[in-house]
């Protein structure tokens, strides 16, 4: 049966409504991967060794800045319901307490980059990047403190519905990174640079300047002013708000870490590949990962959409949203396989022009295409969850999906012939991805359908 007139207009609304939220989340997530990016350039044009500390630190740091960035993601959810409900004090009261809760861990997430030494150890390094590794971390780790309470800031104003200011900071924070990066990685007049370390001098000194952007948006914005009610912090208090964001978000921190997880493991698993093999698949997964902020940017939408639905108790608006959600997530899947498998060979030129790892690459972006709409659902659905303030579910089905079917299974394939007549090497992990994901959306679509009714029904 075709739309009414009236129906189709509401689709419209809510999918506008939707866009509006995800675009500048998507253009903020694009600016950090460019963060990054600039960061491996530029400390590469100093040295091989220095370009190595930057990977292998980037590497360390990112599971310690997800996990506390897993946890303060809940008071987008939070703050969102409670927009629904209109108790706006609560909003304030969660507000403060998010960034209680920042503090401790940024510090924590501080001391742990600054004493790795036994891991990098076990690395067998040589004593360059050893110490260059070391140096960078060391630097980065003043940083974390703020970044957590930026993150604290950013989680309260995106569940008031508002993301424009994430992008803005964002786009700020790439700009004034160059120079930061130029002055302490390569000196300037008297100042020598200090090379890897220096690019850790630099992110630090731009993740307190983030901090600081936000508090001033947040203390003078019309929209936030009020709510955010600084002037007159509160004390922090365990079941004042830092029980619900610990409860909903210490789940959603392991399904994210889990994640995360599946493909550090996986570039551990295939070092005894050889060098091909491992550039092959970096630039396999370079490509994926930018790709995947497009659907992630439209689940961090979905969530404050659902929240609020959520909190004001129509069915109506919740399954709008929801249904908006999805289809928009089947198309950037959708999407996505198309470029995957369409423009692969374009896609790998732009890294290597090595003959081999391009032709290993190109075969791992087949793989890619396959579990694209999956992949674009489960995190939809996840997004979704999370909206509905249902995250431990989520924690363990990603690790079933991920480590279970997607590591493990990936092993399996990779070498040994237990399921196939020989092992499959690189591209038995891409097949466990496939499968992993698969499952994840199967899964969290079920818990998703189930919520959905206990919500409806409280």
């Amino acid at each position: 049966m075709p739309f009414s007139k009236t129906a189709w207009s509401h689709y419209k609304q809510e999918a506008s409504l939707l866009l509006k939220l995800a675009f500048p989340i998507l253009l903020a997530q694009l600016a950090l991967v460019a963060l990054g990016v600039t960061d491996t350039v530029m400390s590469g044009w100093v040295g091989t060794n220095d370009l190595a500390a930057i990977g292998l630190g980037s590497s360390l740091m990112f599971p310690v800045f997800m996990f506390s960035t897993g946890v303060l993601l809940a008071l987008t959810p939070l703050i969102a319901k409670k927009q629904g409900e209109q108790q706006f004090s609560f909003i304030t009261q969660y507000l403060h307490q998010g960034l209680w809760l920042a503090i401790p861990l940024g510090l924590l997430s501080m001391l742990l980059l600054m004493n790795l030494d036994g891991i990098l150890n076990l690395l067998k390094l040589s004593p360059e990047v050893f110490q260059l590794t070391k140096d960078y971390l060391f630097y980065i780790a003043f940083g974390l403190p703020a970044i957590a309470l930026y993150q604290a800031l950013r989680f309260f104003w995106e569940g008031l519905g508002t993301t424009l200011p994430t992008m803005w900071i964002s786009f700020f924070a790439l700009f004034i990174n160059i120079p930061l990066n130029a002055l302490f990685i390569y000196g300037y007049g008297s100042f020598d640079g200090l090379g890897a370390a220096g690019c850790g001098v630099a992110s630090a000194i731009v993740m307190w300047m983030m901090f600081f952007v936000g508090l001033i948006y947040v203390v003078k914005s019309k929209e936030t002013a009020a709510l955010a009610g600084l002037s007159k912090l509160m004390r922090p208090k365990w079941r004042s708000g830092i029980e619900d964001i610990v409860n909903l978000g210490v789940p959603n921190s392991f399904a994210l870490l889990f994640e995360v997880g599946l493909f550090s493991f996986i570039a551990l698993f295939i070092a005894q590949l050889g060098a091909t093999v491992i550039a092959g698949h970096q630039i396999a997964i370079s490509f994926t990962s930018i790709a995947f902020m497009f659907p992630l940017s439209l689940a961090m939408a979905l969530t404050v959409r659902i929240g609020k639905s959520y909190g004001e108790k129509s069915p109506e608006k919740l399954f709008l949203s929801l249904k908006v959600g999805i289809v928009f997530a089947v198309i950037l899947g959708v999407f996505l396989s198309i470029i995957s498998y369409g423009l692969r060979h374009q896609i790998v030129a732009v890294y290597s022009h090595d003959n081999e790892v391009l032709i290993l690459a190109s075969s791992l972006l087949i793989f890619a295409a396959f579990y694209q709409v999956f992949d674009s659902v489960q995190v939809a659905c996840a997004g979704a969850l999370r909206g509905l303030h249902d995250t431990k579910v989520t924690m363990v089905v990603t690790f079933i999906s991920y480590w279970g079917v997607g590591l493990a299974g990936g092993y399996v394939l990779a070498y040994t012939n237990w399921l196939t007549p020989e092992p499959m090497g690189v591209k038995g992990f891409w097949v466990g991805i496939f499968w992993g994901l698969l499952l994840a959306a199967i899964l969290l679509g079920l818990r998703l359908k189930h919520m959905l009714s206990v919500r409806l029904n409280e």
